[in-house]
């Protein structure tokens, strides 16, 4: 863990804060400017990724600096890797060293191209944001670097507060998003006449039939180092156009169907099983569990068994194995790619094998090959994150759908081995040995605004509102509950992305729920919660309505409508529907319930195993 205590940087904030800002001589003469300073605080690595950590700043701005990474041991010969930003948190000591009194962020940690590692030695130039001294190279620079535990960010102490509740083991399946009572109650609701439960039931049934004698080859995988084709095989049933790139990358004859979303359906097959074998009354001819449970398990297994990029003994290779795009070509910064691509679908994979095994539908052979495919995707998705969070980006990248996704999966995979260690490294970051360096306390704590917050550092507006304004727009503003992942500027995407932050958000809570810990009850830093979040978005789900396009008329009642102007309330509804499941005391998320679980009983994601019966009959 990067501390703020080392000897080594203490000794050398001291000589710093010695240095004053230039004053100007005369009253009437512009001011001089401070110099780049800063540190390289030393070189950590989770597996083949290493990262470089320290602090940067030009003295007397509070604006985050620009910086330029090279490396080898000459100055004259060094070799230029990547261009960063130092725009982590910094703690008080930093602040004073670069004279600013407004408390910017200065800190900086480095995902470093893989191959160099503790050999190797680092230039750290700071890149000035005000004219009129020169771009330096940072103290540390061309030396060896001492090695710092672990690759977290760092984050000022004690910055998030403690989530209520303790781990709590549970010996048997399934105890990852729902448990046997859970199964019995919706069981129940389901053989209930005339309720919400056996409406939607009669429609996994029907889809269930689909799935059954659809002709996809589910025995087809892809092991290539192109993340996308595991986004559309596996973890995502929508193919959005990308079904002959999909076909493609899997390298199918013309008259073969490629898969779609594996783990997505291999979840909802397994869950049709399970609530078939507990009890649920499916209308006569509905599909044998049996035969749904066969599917599921022969698409999970064909993934552990020649899916994901391997090695020539079958082993799992590591993260640069996921490092190239479509053409084949290397990409740096492939981890933030894993982190949404598969953290997209191993819940889903997680949630089916939970399930069967609840069944008794594996055997002892069949159970270890899943649990060693999701160890390895654990360590992977885990990597990832990790790469991702030392990867070039603003800092409202940091706190976006794909690493919630990643977050959520994590959980979901150390709740299916009943790993308590595993589970509160994610949980809370507080476990050396397996480095998680955005837990999810923390994430939570930047994912939703709350109480007199403000916007995230972000892309550029390059318009005056979310219509013209390219690919991201952010209004100046935010209100409390808005999830911030709300700046991309397309038409379904502003209300869709930070929706699926919340849904994966809510999927999280949801195992943490079952291990012992109390998410809905949790607030962050200013207050934020998920039924804060949800309590927001239901403004919209009054006025203009679930798949409406707010206009300045019809949302004026809903703080911050601005950033939505022109934009459809898409993926509103499902999670309004668990939010009256979650929260029923809350008038405000239950004056929209009705509307929200009429509009989202159709739809693509309507059948979304997970959620499946949360919510109120």
């Amino acid at each position: 863990m990067m501390s703020r205590s080392k000897p080594l940087v203490a000794a050398f904030l001291v000589t710093l804060l010695c240095v004053p800002i230039a004053r100007s001589q005369m009253p009437d003469s512009k001011p001089r400017v401070g110099r780049i300073i800063g540190n390289i605080d030393g070189i950590s690595h989770d597996g083949e990724q290493f990262f470089i950590a320290g602090w940067a700043c030009q003295q007397g701005r509070s604006e985050s600096i620009q910086l330029h990474i090279f490396a080898g041991a000459d100055p004259a010969k060094k070799v230029f890797l990547t261009a960063h930003k130092a725009n982590f948190y910094s703690e008080a000591a930093v602040n004073q060293a670069c004279q600013d009194g407004r408390g910017g962020k200065h800190r900086f940690l480095v995902a470093l191209p893989f191959g160099y590692g503790f050999d190797s030695k680092f230039f750290v130039h700071g890149i000035r944001v005000v004219d009129g001294v020169a771009n330096e190279a940072i103290a540390g620079s061309g030396m060896g670097l001492r090695r710092l535990d672990m690759p977290q960010p760092p984050f000022p102490a004690a910055s998030v507060p403690a989530i209520a509740g303790s781990y709590r083991p549970l010996a048997e399946h399934p105890r990852v998003f729902t448990t046997h009572a859970e199964i019995k109650d919706l069981v129940a609701r389901i053989n209930r006449p005339a309720s919400y439960s056996a409406g939607r039931f009669g429609q996994l049934t029907s889809q269930i039939g689909r799935d059954l004698v659809g002709r996809p080859d589910w025995d087809a995988t892809y092991s290539g180092c192109s993340i996308g084709p595991y986004l559309y095989a596996f973890s995502y049933e929508p193919q959005d156009g990308h079904d002959a790139e999909t076909h493609a990358a899997l390298k199918l004859d013309a008259n073969t169907i490629a898969p779609a979303g594996g783990a997505v359906v291999a979840s909802r097959l397994a869950l049709y099983a399970a609530l078939a074998k507990a009890g649920a009354v499916a209308p006569q001819g509905a599909p044998n569990p049996d035969q749904a449970a066969t599917l599921a398990k022969r698409i999970l297994l064909a993934w552990a068994d020649h899916g994901f990029p391997r090695d020539a003994q079958g082993h799992f290779r590591p993260l640069s194995a996921l490092s190239c795009d479509k053409d084949g070509k290397f990409e740096l910064y492939s981890g933030g790619g894993v982190a949404l691509h598969l953290g997209r679908g191993v819940f889903y994979s997680v949630h089916a094998q939970d399930l069967l095994q609840s069944i008794g539908a594996l055997n002892a052979s069949e159970e270890a090959r899943l649990d060693a495919m999701h160890k390895d995707l654990f360590d992977l998705i885990r990597e990832g994150v990790n790469q991702s969070l030392g990867s070039p980006q603003p800092e409202c990248q940091r706190y976006a759908n794909g690493t919630a996704g990643a977050l959520a999966s994590l959980l979901a995979a150390a709740r299916l081995f009943d790993d308590p260690h595993e589970f509160n490294a994610v949980l809370l970051g507080n476990d050396r040995s397996i480095p998680v360096g955005l837990p999810w306390t923390r994430f939570f704590d930047g994912a939703i605004y709350g109480e007199a917050d403000h916007p995230m550092e972000c892309y550029l507006n390059t318009g005056p509102d979310g219509l013209h304004s390219g690919a991201g727009f952010s209004s100046p503003i935010v209100a409390g509950g808005e999830v911030q992942d709300r700046y991309r500027a397309g038409v379904l995407q502003t209300f869709g992305y930070p929706m699926g932050t919340l849904k994966s958000l809510i999927i999280a809570a949801e195992s943490l729920r079952i291990a012992g810990y109390d998410p809905y009850a949790y607030r962050g830093n200013h207050k934020q919660s998920i039924e804060m979040a949800l309590q927001y978005y239901a403004c919209y789900g009054e006025s203009p309505g679930f798949h409406k396009t707010v206009s300045r008329e019809n949302a004026r009642g809903c703080p911050d409508f601005e950033q939505y102007y022109g934009k459809v309330v898409n993926g509103v509804d499902p999670n309004i529907v668990i939010g009256a499941f979650r929260f029923p005391k809350n008038a405000a998320i239950g004056s929209v319930e009705a509307a929200a679980k009429e509009a989202s009983s159709s739809g693509m994601f309507s059948l979304d195993a997970i959620l499946f019966g949360k919510w109120q009959d």
